[in-house]
């Protein structure tokens, strides 16, 4: 019996002394392990690398949804083996109140207060010597408080270095920041299909393979589906939430089923990991959550946007999305505003600079329109801009003005052709006539028949077809082919 009692304790100091030993080896942190693959990100993770290596604070900006936090613990755990003190992750999302953003890092960093004395002078003194690396997560709607304490942090802690996520930079002085964009998507136009070795490279499409054989157990990537998973992928943007929740529905729907009901994508899009932070359980709450956070004027604008079918300019922001809540002179201001947030995509083309909204959020942003009870009234603004600007630019000589206006119908055309299809829809014809005959010039360079297809719908048939409306209709829709063939060889129409 005491062989055996002795034998025990022998174990259990041996266990002991193994727990103390681990305990002392283990690198000093808090971040979470990944509970899933991580997939792509290569050029960020280099560029999250490379910016630290040089600034003390770097913001990983995008929108909701587009991995900005996978992002930030993937780049954090390479980058911890360089940190002393290890590194350290704040979660701010459920975090309401700017006042308790210095207690949620002091209670990340396990830190306790005794001595009822502010958060801030706390930090300062224990980090001052610390050589860490600090990841601070969701900062948009503690914006102002968290870009102060971060800006303390960094002053009075020369060891220490910070990688903040959110919908918007900080804007603070030495902040770098890494813009975060959706997944790498497959190429828009092959003669034909990619093939699947290549395919399943792709970041998107591998993110929705990988998170539909976990949900489902037995989807594959084959020759058959491939079209559907890649129109898929381009339809949810890239977005990594929203493909991670639609791979979710293949336990119960096939590829192409999800493609065919995603037309109603955001009641579709749920039923994320029950893990998961409820604004990130489903896809509309995702958004409602930037939503939320902006400002009436802000919100306003946004939803107004949706009436756009194409990239818009600036001009046309303050054309047809400006009122009395929302006046023209603050359009610049807050169109920045909505571009720095994540919500509305910056390009450039031809040297202007133009605007966009992804798929999933001009959706969005059309249902915010029709809640509002302003989509009727926002399309007729709408239609009216492009009909006046259209009709003004076919009243300027044409040798001069129309290499720079075919510039601008091809950065608008879609636009136009969503007024168009307005016109339509309800009927309008005068409207859409004249919209048609005023871009005359563009179908006879870019799309003749295309032209002629948008008039003979606007045509309309039947006993009240409008006489003089039928006779310039029929004029113009004959006239451009006419013109290019009455033209001698040596002078034909061609492109700028």
């Amino acid at each position: 019996m005491r062989y055996l009692a002795d034998r025990s304790r022998w174990r259990a100091a041996r266990v002991s002394l193994f727990v103390t030993m681990a305990r002392s080896t283990r690198r000093p942190g808090n971040l979470p392990a990944e509970a899933s693959s991580f997939i792509g990100r290569r050029h960020e993770l280099a560029e999250l690398r490379k910016k630290l290596a040089g600034a003390r604070l770097v913001c990983l900006a995008g929108p909701g949804g587009v991995g900005k936090t996978r992002l930030a613990v993937r780049g954090a755990t390479d980058l911890a083996r360089g940190f002393a003190g290890g590194a350290w992750m704040v979660e701010l999302a459920q975090v309401q109140d700017p006042a308790l953003v210095g207690n949620a890092v002091m209670g990340a960093l396990d830190l306790r207060d005794q001595t009822a004395t502010e958060p801030l002078p706390l930090l300062r003194s224990y980090l001052q010597d610390k050589e860490l690396l600090l990841v601070v997560d969701n900062c948009e709607h503690l914006l102002a408080a968290a870009a102060q304490l971060v800006t303390e942090v960094i002053r009075a802690a020369p060891g220490v270095r910070v990688i903040a996520t959110s919908r918007e930079p900080l804007s603070v002085s030495g902040e770098h920041v890494v813009p975060v964009p959706p997944l790498e998507l497959p190429a828009t136009v092959a003669a034909e299909p990619e093939p699947l070795s290549r395919l399943r490279q792709n970041e998107a499409v591998l993110l929705f393979t990988e998170r539909a054989v976990a949900a489902s157990g037995n989807f594959e990537l084959t020759a058959s589906n491939q079209a559907a998973v890649v129109d898929l992928c381009r339809r949810l943007d890239g977005l990594p939430l929203a493909i991670e929740l639609a791979a979710v529905r293949t336990r119960v729907l096939t590829a192409e089923q999800i493609l065919d009901r995603l037309t109603d994508r955001f009641s579709l899009l749920t039923g994320g990991s029950r893990a998961a932070l409820p604004r990130h359980q489903t896809l509309r709450t995702t958004i409602d959550w930037s939503h939320d956070l902006l400002e009436a004027a802000e919100r306003a604008l946004l939803r107004r946007l949706g009436v756009f079918a194409g990239r818009f300019t600036l001009e046309d922001v303050e054309s047809v999305c400006t009122s009395d809540d929302v006046p023209a002179a603050r359009a610049l201001d807050l169109l920045s505003s909505l571009v720095d947030k994540s919500l509305v995509v910056r390009e450039d083309a031809k040297g202007r600079a133009c605007y966009r909204l992804h798929e999933t959020m001009a959706e969005y942003t059309r249902l915010k329109l029709r809640e509002a009870g302003e989509e009727d009234v926002v399309e007729l603004r709408c239609a009216d801009f492009y009909v006046s600007r259209c009709q003004r630019a076919a009243e300027q000589p044409v040798r001069y003005e129309l290499p720079g206006w075919l510039e601008w119908m091809e950065l608008e055309i879609d636009n136009i052709r969503s007024v168009l299809r307005r016109c339509l829809i309800h009927a309008d014809f005068p409207r859409g006539i004249d919209l048609a005959c005023s871009i005359g010039w563009y179908w006879i360079t870019r799309a003749t028949s295309e032209g002629v297809r948008w008039l003979d719908e606007l045509l309309p048939s039947g006993p009240g077809k409008p006489a003089l409306g039928g006779c310039l209709t029929s004029y113009a829709a004959s006239w451009p082919c006419c013109r290019a063939i009455r033209q001698p060889p040596g002078q034909r129409l061609h492109e700028p």
